[in-house]
């Protein structure tokens, strides 16, 4: 089967396949953060249309995720399986990247149409394919999890490296508009995205697959994975937590700008926010390691409704009292991250084990679009209904655009977390059950390969 038989990955290959997770965070960032209020802000697009745009890219993603996760799975180069798309998808994102975040205007919708697209193709294609091999470093349920948190502590690194941007122009240099900032941040991304793939792909390797999947139409692939109870159980939590999230991040900018009066605080909010992540992921491990995968990240989405929805009544001059919550919820960050990701490499062995077949690349690509759908949705309809109130980011807000940019930002958010964590917490493929079906295929294998099991 892939994977490494050894429980430990090095040192090396741990840090340098996690690296790609630095400039795919500053990338994400202003993609959910700023992106619509820049547009909508400075460029005079509305917030009806932006949403739209923001819908109608990510809706593309319901068939190019899976389809390239099948791809991916059914490549055979003498470069490996993932790493051609890996390289492939640079090039795309880097031009999206140009165009999307240093626009010449005037522009019209059409044009954040075309390039917001075009960066999440080329997201599609580099990471669906990064994520598989990620999960094929490693068999071993525990070790999983240190691939998926190391990856998540460069994504830190790189929000907290984005924050340290905004904080930069916003306070030490008093720009008031996004896109300056945007156009900073995208300068960024140009420069370091080459760096990091050429030393991805350079580094690590990828392992051997002793069962590529048999050929048949990804959709019925698709069709066969949803049958498997914890993907599906997965599926349906991660709507939750995404569709709350995004919800949240769509109107956050306007909250702090508008509710709390303290837009030029942005960065020093997020710098705070983000090192709590980091300095919580030894908390979500521990935890993992005793409770179970499953169990720690229940923990995580409870403690994130509670720290939201306590900020549902504050205003004009509460940032002190907002700070204290949004810092608490960022301990759970870093929960929210990795947890699923690993997860999801762990259901990779159940189906291994009903199908005999290795289909990481099409697990993770049905769940990345699961997720990226949920966004699209949560944003969608967060922009249109406070579109609905009158609510005008060129304009002094309304009573009722306040009120409802609270209920978006705090309670719609708080029942979803809450549904993800009740969803989450029997989650049936636990550390044992995992473990007894590993040795399982392992002696499959070793009988089949005729070389026994020590």
């Amino acid at each position: 089967m892939t994977g490494n038989p050894d429980r430990k990955l090095d040192r090396r290959t741990l840090l340098t396949y996690g690296s790609l997770g630095f400039p795919i965070a500053i990338l994400g960032y202003p993609m959910t953060l700023f992106l619509h209020p820049y547009y909508a802000g400075e460029l005079g697009l509305g917030l009806a249309a932006i949403s739209t745009v923001l819908l109608l890219s990510r809706l593309t993603d319901f068939v190019t995720d899976p389809l390239m996760g099948w791809i991916s799975d059914h490549t055979n180069t003498r470069f490996g399986r993932r790493k051609p798309y890996v390289a492939l998808g640079l090039p795309v994102m880097m031009l999206g990247i140009y165009k999307l975040f240093m626009p010449d205007p005037p522009v019209d919708i059409w044009y954040m149409l075309l390039w917001n697209t075009v960066v999440y193709l080329g997201w599609t294609i580099m990471l669906l394919p990064y994520g598989a091999w990620g999960a094929e470093l490693t068999d071993d349920y525990l070790e999983r999890g240190r691939v998926t948190a190391t990856r998540q502590i460069y994504t830190i690194v790189g929000l907290i490296s984005a924050s340290l941007v905004i904080w930069f122009y916003q306070e030490i240099l008093e720009v008031t508009g996004s896109g300056e900032v945007l156009a900073g941040i995208g300068m960024t991304l140009l420069v370091i995205f080459p760096l990091v793939v050429a030393l991805l792909l350079i580094s690590v390797p990828e392992l051997r697959v002793v069962a590529p999947p048999k050929r048949q139409a990804w959709w019925r692939e698709v069709s066969s994975m949803m049958r498997i109870g914890p993907f599906r159980r997965l599926v349906y939590v991660a709507l939750a937590v995404v569709i709350g999230e995004a919800s949240r991040h769509a109107v956050l900018v306007f909250f702090m700008e508008d509710v709390l009066q303290a837009g030029n605080r942005i960065g020093r909010t997020f710098i705070l926010y983000y090192l709590m992540g980091v300095a919580a992921i030894p908390l979500w491990q521990w935890l993992a390691r005793k409770y179970g995968k499953h169990r720690s990240l229940a923990i995580a989405m409870t403690n994130s409704a509670l720290m939201v929805l306590a900020t549902a009544f504050l205003g004009a001059g509460d940032y002190n009292t907002f700070l204290f919550f949004y810092v608490l919820k960022g301990a759970s960050f870093g929960a929210f991250a990795y947890l699923p990701l690993a997860m999801v490499a762990d259901v990779v062995d159940v189906d291994t084990a009903v199908t005999r077949q290795r289909r990481a690349g099409l697990f993770f690509a049905v769940h990345g679009a699961i997720d990226k759908i949920g966004i699209a949705i949560g944003m969608f309809i967060a922009l249109q209904v406070l579109n609905l109130t009158g609510y005008d980011p060129q304009q002094v807000p309304t009573a009722a655009g306040i009120w409802m940019i609270r209920l978006e930002y705090a309670v719609i958010p708080t029942f979803f977390f809450l549904l993800a964590s009740y969803l989450v917490w029997n989650y049936p493929l636990t550390n044992q059950r995992h473990t007894r079906l590993v040795q399982a295929l392992q002696r499959r294998d070793a009988r089949a390969t005729g070389t026994g099991v020590s």
